[in-house]
């Protein structure tokens, strides 16, 4: 793909879907390579203590299913062995080990009748500890019936959640159901209904011990990455959330499955594909923050400058340091003329009073405004017409007007474009140039030559319009990298000792089908502002949107 160098000049092409993405600040491994993911095993759940891991071996396919376990010594993996609690003469799978330990899930196809052959559909069958002993194992009668019950995992409170296909009811194909726990004994199972369940195939769910959460599988695809794709859904006040789609650090072009969580920020899960006549299947873990991606669920943007300007022409916005203004941008369709507004700031955080900054107004085309942090001067992104847009400074007289602006040095502008000027505490200087972020260093009072922000810039997507909290522990920037929601998302990174971090997509309540690009923090860091448009053969379709959204838990969790 390549570099898209000015973003009003795309063809946006808009997929509506009911499914979401989430990227994740994670590392995928592969678990216990060669003594336990060896090609042929799956579902592996751990003890609460760490020291034993139980999962099938699928022998590279379905005709023989074996529980296994292994022990941890000395920090390692020891030779797994058959599961103490498994019956080997009928195929068993999906071992689950409860969050207190004194129980485990499985599912199995034997029979307690005489001469049981191996054909049986799936139970669910537990196996008990009492008093540091382990009883025998037993099936869920309460929950079996003549169907294939599969994947079965229990909340703290002794509810289980399993999945189950039948011709008899359910949304479609495989769906997720709940047996609640009623005075010691498993009630009726529930279908989780929508939105949950589908017409796809739902199933494999991890519930989460206090039932905040679920992760499972579904093949729904209207936004996968592979042949099933794993999801998360939240409980808000009873009800399950739409599902987020891992994304494509978890998810892969293969099938994925089996997940759990070990240790609250561990996701355990396998992969699979289908090479020749054998199935190549092994367990994989990853760090995910599930706190961080529950903020991102339940913040809600919400419009800025929908009363002074209900026509939905203006685009971005930057504060003045004093907190008694804002600026932004009104603009053509097409973008070709762009005028900066400054607002008044009233009671409340109102925005009042527009006015046109005609002392900016040298070209038809003036955006991007950014204001220093002492106050004294603002950068504007400047369009000649017929040439590619540049970055100008703006500086208060001592009367404190604004002045007619110049351009800046040659060491910033180029002949390729130059676009969305960010401004830190000590004036060091973020911009945008032919979809890659620079960095110029402010010195003895003047810009340092720029340098490409490594941390950001891809050799095949676009990165642009980067925003940096305030307090600079925080930043925010746009790309079309992989596994996006629109046409353009943003990304948020964090300062650590050894740079920024790597960039996290900031989830659908913010990024949508649409495009979200003009990020700003507000003076506080606790609110993110940005624009939403849809761009069609270069012109605005519908009306730009100027959005808010609360963002100090989700910076607080990350």
């Amino acid at each position: 793909m390549r570099k898209i160098k000015n973003l009003f000049l795309l063809n946006s092409i808009l997929i509506f879907s009911t499914s979401v993405n989430a990227q994740l600040n994670s590392e995928v491994k592969l678990f216990a390579p060669n003594i336990i993911s060896n090609d042929k095993v799956f579902g592996l759940t751990i003890s609460p203590d760490g020291n034993t891991a139980y999962f099938v071996n699928s022998f590279g396919g379905r005709k023989k299913l074996q529980l296994m376990q292994s022990e941890k010594a000395n920090g390692k993996w020891q030779v797994p062995k058959p599961a103490f609690f498994s019956d080997q003469k009928f195929r068993e799978i999906d071992p689950i080990v409860s969050p207190d330990g004194n129980s485990i899930l499985y599912n199995s196809r034997k029979s307690l009748q005489k001469n049981a052959t191996d054909d049986k559909d799936l139970d669910i069958w537990m196996v008990k500890r009492n008093s540091g002993k382990w009883g025998k194992p037993f099936p869920l009668d309460e929950i079996n019936s003549d169907e294939n019950e599969t994947y079965a995992t229990i909340a703290a409170n002794g509810n289980i959640y399993f999945g189950l296909r039948s011709d008899k009811k359910g949304y479609g194909g495989n769906d997720i159901y709940v047996s609640r726990l009623v005075n010691g004994k498993h009630q009726r199972p529930e279908n989780l209904g929508y939105p949950i369940n589908t017409k796809s195939d739902e199933g494999n769910s991890f519930i989460a011990p206090d039932e905040s959460y679920m992760i499972f599988s579904s093949d729904i695809n209207t936004s996968g990455f592979g042949q099933s794709d794993l999801y998360i859904s939240f409980n808000q006040n009873g009800k399950w959330c739409v599902p987020v789609n891992l994304g494509a650090e978890i998810n892969s072009a293969q099938n994925h499955f089996c997940p759990t969580i070990f240790n609250n920020d561990t996701l355990i899960f396998a992969r699979s594909q289908k090479v020749g006549d054998d199935m190549v299947e092994n367990i994989y873990t990853a760090k995910i923050n599930i706190s961080f991606l529950k903020t991102l669920m339940v913040i809600q943007p919400t419009p800025v400058f929908d009363k002074i300007f209900p026509d939905g022409d203006v685009y971005g916005i930057s504060f003045s340091p004093d907190g008694k203004y804002a600026y932004t941008t009104r603009s053509s369709a097409d973008r070709s003329v762009c005028e900066i507004y400054r607002i008044e700031i009233g009671v409340g955080g109102s925005f009042i009073n527009p006015e046109k900054m005609d002392i900016w107004q040298i070209t038809p085309n003036v955006s991007n405004p950014v204001i220093s942090h002492d106050g004294t001067f603002a950068l504007l992104r400047i369009s000649e017409p017929g040439k590619n847009p540049d970055l100008y400074i703006s500086k208060k007289d001592t009367q404190g007007h604004w002045q007619k602006p110049v351009l800046l040095p040659e060491s910033i502008n180029t002949e390729i474009d130059q676009y969305y000027p960010e401004l830190t505490a000590e004036n060091h200087l973020y911009y945008s140039s032919n979809g890659d972020v620079f960095y110029a260093e402010y010195k003895n009072g003047q810009w340092q030559n720029p340098v490409p922000v490594n941390e950001f810039n891809t050799k095949d997507f676009s990165e642009s319009n980067i925003a940096v909290s305030r307090d600079g522990k925080w930043l925010v920037f746009l790309s079309n990298r992989t596994g996006i929601y629109g046409a353009y998302d943003l990304f948020l990174s964090k300062k650590t000792e050894n740079g920024w971090s790597k960039p996290v997509n900031l989830g659908s309540k913010i990024n949508t089908n649409a495009m979200e690009y003009q990020p700003r923090f507000s003076l506080d860091n606790k609110t993110l502002y940005f624009t939403r448009s849809v761009f069609t053969d270069g012109k605005r379709q519908g009306k730009d949107e100027v959005l808010k959204v609360e963002i100090g838990e989700v910076l607080n969790s990350f």
